[in-house]
């Protein structure tokens, strides 16, 4: 995979070096991250013996730079930089211990994306656009925390080693100008090919011990979708 990825990269620079109509622009963007049960990136539920488990994300965001660089009219480049918080509460019930507690944390990141961007001019400043690639992300570190109500119940997660790779696929318009630059506003999907994590919940205290061996985990899925926020510096 790795290779594949180095060629890909320089097959697409040595295609913007003969260009003859390329051009660069820098550009900011903002992305919230939505739940979406069909990428499966909304609530999760698992249980083991009388535990019950729900993972739900909370509010999360995204953000970073975009470099673009234009091949010719019809197609462009997209790389860039990117910091993502995601954010969990994971809840856990046992009637027959009358617990019923949760923990929240959160999970950092860091996104090399490359993608390529095809867009049709709709009108004298209206673009669409279309674009898909690959990205490398990196994730910052491990997580543990405790819940809210005692610290008999905890969580630790850990992460994936040496970070992973995901699909990207992205959808938009864009209104552009000379003067003020570009506005863009779209939607993307974030899809790795494996879990990223695995999370393990514990409850211990003088009466009860679940999950000491670690052989109970759910799996931290990195899938998710954006609401995406672009604005292009004028070349």
């Amino acid at each position: 995979m790795k290779n594949k990825l180095i060629l890909s990269i320089l097959l697409l620079s040595s295609t913007i070096l003969v260009s003859q109509e390329s051009k660069t622009t820098f550009g900011l963007q903002y992305k919230p991250i939505i739940p979406v049960s069909f990428f499966n990136s909304s609530n999760i539920f698992e249980s083991s013996g009388a535990y019950n488990f729900k993972m739900n994300p909370k509010y999360s965001n995204s953000f970073g730079m975009v470099i673009r660089h234009k091949i010719n009219n019809t197609f462009s480049i997209e790389s860039g930089l990117n910091y993502t918080q995601r954010n969990f509460k994971l809840s856990v019930t046992n009637s027959m211990i009358n617990l019923d507690d949760f923990t929240t944390f959160g999970m950092r990141s860091y996104e090399i994306p490359i993608q390529f961007l095809t867009y049709v001019r709709a009108s004298e400043h209206w673009y669409l656009n279309v674009s898909f690639g690959i990205s490398h992300n990196v994730l910052a570190s491990g997580i543990f925390s405790y819940g809210e109500e005692t610290e008999d119940y905890f969580q630790n997660t850990f992460r994936k080693n040496g970070g992973y790779r995901a699909l990207l696929a992205n959808i938009g318009m864009e209104y552009r100008t000379e003067e003020k630059g570009h506005y863009y506003f779209g939607a993307s999907l974030h899809r790795p090919w494996k879990a990223i994590g695995k999370i393990y919940p514990e409850f211990k205290n003088d009466i009860s011990h679940f999950n000491d061996d670690q052989k109970f985990s759910l799996d931290m899925l990195g899938n998710f979708v954006t609401i995406d926020f672009r604005y292009f510096f004028s070349e």
